[in-house]
């Protein structure tokens, strides 16, 4: 595999189109991103001329329509160079689980406390994620959304239940998931991915 530009963000914090306080920016200009998140980048820039913020160009991914030109708090994020290591997908969970419309996801639920966002989607694969689980040629492009392989975002779930289970529907061979906080198209929820295409894993 090939070794690949990553950000990091080691704490809850806002991409913005400026290098400002987010205050001071309307929402169009700004996107919430949960600690944990994970995102390739076609290039960046280091902080200089006494700034203290990443300039980031994103690979595929937009915000609010935009992929270039976000700036990160270089306290909040870290550029990971590495190879991207693949994780169990979806199909072979639920193949194992003996499952065809939900898989399980196993989750310590004393762990979890009141930590939301505790389970991440890996994408092992380039793929679209889509607001129904279609071929992505049926949808327009404000239902679909590319996001490159390497990608890992944060997912709003349910807590674990009393069998330290978390569980995702799925339907015609798509995970149906739910993202916390980041909104693509204006949504964060109710989005659609190929099964062998991610997995999910717990947040370190």
């Amino acid at each position: 595999m090939a070794t690949l530009n990553r950000v990091l963000f080691i704490q809850d914090t806002v991409l913005k189109q400026e290098p400002v306080q987010s205050s001071q920016l309307p929402s169009t200009k700004q996107q919430s991103i949960p600690i944990g998140t994970l995102l390739v980048l076609k290039s960046y820039e280091l902080p200089i001329n006494n700034s203290d913020h990443y300039k980031l160009f994103l690979e595929d991914i937009q915000f609010k329509g935009f992929s270039s030109n976000w700036f990160a708090f270089g306290k909040h994020a870290k550029i990971i160079q590495e190879e991207i290591t693949p994780v169990t997908n979806i199909s072979a969970i639920a193949t194992k689980q003996q499952s065809k419309d939900s898989v399980k996801v196993t989750v310590d639920r004393q762990s979890v406390g009141n930590q939301q966002g505790f389970l991440k989607l890996v994408f092992n694969a380039e793929t679209i994620i889509k607001r129904q689980p279609v071929d992505s040629k049926v949808l327009n492009d404000q239902s679909k959304q590319i996001i490159p392989a390497g990608t890992e975002l944060i997912l709003s779930t349910d807590k674990p239940d009393t069998n330290n289970s978390v569980k995702f529907s799925i339907q015609d061979n798509h995970l149906r998931f739910n993202l916390k906080d980041v909104e693509f198209k204006g949504f964060s929820k109710d989005w659609y991915v190929f099964t062998q295409h991610v997995g999910i894993q717990r947040v370190d």
